[in-house]
């Protein structure tokens, strides 16, 4: 475009020159060229307007940085960031989708989610062919936003789940190293109990915190390996065996260092007790990073990955967490393509990932961290098995799903006082839809 528009200036320019030099010649010369001047250059003078529309709220400012950084290589297009709230994400984008009111660029939920809407006939394929950068991804995220082998959506952004800590209480607590077992994390949540502070942060109110960032974070790092969920999906195995168990009796012990009344505190609640300094650590993930560190800078973070059983964990819970689509009946087709193209880029990557602090790119390239805490999070990562949090790549054709039997699960045990065993046995009656 920009070699388009200097030879554009050059004509131009030599336009200008002929016709002052020749001030006695016929109108009709200049209205010759004029037409064919305008139509080829029309399109590059016209700007083009993308609405983007997404779930984070909490990243507006961050995603609106990252997108001056493609709007100043590409400054015909600009992009305007459309934030929804979460919990009323998913019903709207349905809604904008049937009555043709859906931005340009979509947000796009991993697996199943994402495939459901895509599955309206709404969102564009895309392939190497319209977008050449998805070659820079491997199969794994790829295929967290396909369908039957067709791609809708630029994989943007994975997190990783672990546990939160506050650096300020560890220390006052005189606690010196993270723990990497399951008996070290209770030894440090009583020795924080008696220091008079709150341990953790926690509550079971709501079905996805309770399914993505406590269960399958303990999960993980109980079972050490894909391979126990890949028998799990295939039916090799079921809800009842001691693994899942083991991890239902870790919940259980560690919500003796919960707050009061923690089986009606929701994800917000448990959140804020940690951001205001109350409690030393919180089961949650990367995507927090933005949000923390512009609501409170003093807080001091660290993080950690949740401890093995009797050895530091091999495995570690992770999110395919944001694609980035495109809207099919789009009037700005191209311009879309030309955004998430460079979103897939490693440039684009590492603005992403730099700017949407805890939100890491697929793309093998896009390595480029600025941020301590980011690197951080990222270099639990290193000498463990990543493990998509578990339900969501199947686990959601039927009712109830795998969150909301987990979360009904959990409760069972906690507020109904079922033993592990019985809460892993109800579990799988739950689920028995699956396994039919």
């Amino acid at each position: 475009m920009k070699k388009f528009l200097s030879m554009f200036l050059v004509l131009v320019l030599a336009f200008s020159l002929v016709a002052c030099s020749a001030g006695t010649q016929p109108a009709e010369s200049t209205e010759a060229t004029t037409p064919a001047e305008e139509s080829s250059a029309a399109p590059a003078a016209e700007p083009v307007t993308l609405r983007f529309t997404g779930w984070r709220t909490e990243d507006e400012n961050a995603i609106n940085a990252m997108n001056e950084l493609f709007m100043a290589e590409n400054p015909n297009i600009k992009v305007v960031y459309e934030p929804v709230q979460a919990t009323e994400y998913d019903t709207y984008l349905q809604t904008a989708l049937a009555n043709g009111t859906a931005a340009d660029i979509i947000m796009m939920r991993s697996y199943s989610s994402g495939k459901t809407v895509y599955s309206g006939g709404k969102i564009l394929d895309l392939s190497t062919e319209n977008v050449p950068n998805l070659s820079m991804f491997p199969a794994s995220a790829i295929n967290a936003w396909s369908s039957d082998g067709k791609s809708f959506a630029v994989p943007a952004g994975m997190t990783i789940e672990g546990v939160h800590y506050n650096k300020a209480i560890f220390d006052a607590c005189g606690i010196t190293k993270t723990p990497d077992t399951v008996e070290e994390l209770l030894q440090d949540c009583q020795i924080i109990k008696d220091a008079g502070y709150l341990p953790i942060a926690g509550g079971i109110a709501e079905a996805w915190y309770v399914s993505e960032e406590i269960t399958s974070s303990i999960l993980m790092a109980t079972v050490g390996s894909s391979d126990w969920v890949k028998s799990l999906y295939a039916k090799e195995i079921d809800f009842t065996d001691p693994a899942y168990v083991t991890m239902l009796s870790t919940l259980q012990k560690l919500t003796a260092f919960y707050p009061d009344f923690y089986e009606g505190l929701g994800y917000e609640d448990s959140q804020n007790l940690f951001i205001t300094g109350q409690a030393a650590m919180y089961m949650s993930g990367s995507f927090e990073l933005q949000y923390f560190t512009e609501t409170n800078p003093d807080l001091q973070l660290g993080c950690f990955a949740f401890p093995g059983q009797t050895a530091a964990p091999t495995a570690i819970n992770f999110t395919a967490a944001i694609g980035v689509g495109v809207y099919a009946d789009s009037p700005n087709l191209e311009a879309a393509l030309t955004y998430v193209n460079w979103l897939a880029s490693k440039e684009g990557g590492e603005a992403y990932a730099n700017g949407v602090l805890g939100f890491f790119s697929p793309n093998s390239e896009a390595t480029a961290l600025t941020n301590d805490l980011s690197k951080a999070w990222i270099g639990l990562t290193a000498g463990k098995e990543t493990i998509h949090m578990l339900g969501y790549e199947t686990m959601t054709e039927s009712s109830p799903d795998y969150s909301t039997a987990v979360a009904d699960t959990v409760y069972q045990m906690c507020v109904n006082h079922l033993t592990p065993e019985q809460a892993a046995a109800y579990m799988q009656q739950q689920m028995s839809w699956y396994f039919e």
